[in-house]
């Protein structure tokens, strides 16, 4: 596993199949939520924060990878600071959410399976994205904080167009693109602040 250091805010990464079979990674299965992956991910940060001194504990990080030839793969490591806002209002959505009868209802029907993480820099953003969308979006929501950031994750369509929707998400936040990794790292590190129906939490409450 070889780092290198792009610029202050971004480090490339090469990882070959050999260093993935020294830790008994299949390639073909890589799956950020493995136990083997999540090692990998954090000797890659503490080498980096040793050789480079590359600190991420109070960063949102963005990966992209990309193959590197036959022999492996690279992961470009994009560090995104921002300040946390409205720390104290994890405990106030905690405390509506927990008695609101919106926590007894089912689980709306899943129309689309596909899943979309948004990342919003304060919880302001969220709210005011909350109100414009309420209305016609018909699928499921949660809502993660992971550092000083906040995550929307949706899952299904709404009643309006698609597109429609991701130009209105992205006047209030940025979308990530490696779902699948991101969502195992949410999961692993994040803290889930609202576990369903997030959108008509934030609209009720906000």
């Amino acid at each position: 596993m070889r780092i290198e250091k792009v610029n202050e805010n971004v480090l490339r990464v090469t990882i070959t199949l050999n260093d993935l079979e020294e830790r008994n990674i299949d390639l073909g299965s890589l799956n950020y939520s493995s136990p083997a992956a999540q090692e990998l991910f954090w000797d890659m940060m503490e080498r980096a924060e040793e050789e480079y001194g590359f600190a991420s504990h109070d960063s949102q990080l963005i990966f992209e990878a990309s193959p590197e030839n036959e022999d492996g793969f690279v992961v470009t490591i994009t560090k995104v600071d921002s300040d946390g806002e409205f720390e104290s209002i994890q405990k106030y959505i905690k405390s509506k959410y927990k008695n609101s009868d919106l926590r007894q209802k089912k689980k709306r029907s899943k129309v689309c399976s596909a899943l979309k993480i948004y990342c919003f820099e304060s919880i302001d953003d969220i709210c005011k994205l909350s109100k414009r969308i309420c209305a016609y979006y018909k699928g499921e929501s949660s809502m993660i904080k992971c550092k000083s950031s906040y995550y929307l994750l949706l899952t299904g369509n709404s009643a309006s167009s698609s597109q429609s929707l991701d130009m209105i998400m992205c006047e209030y936040s940025v979308q990530i693109a490696n779902v699948s990794f991101f969502e195992g790292y949410l999961n692993e590190y994040g803290e889930k602040i609202i576990e369903d129906n997030a959108i008509e939490t934030l609209n009720t409450y906000f």
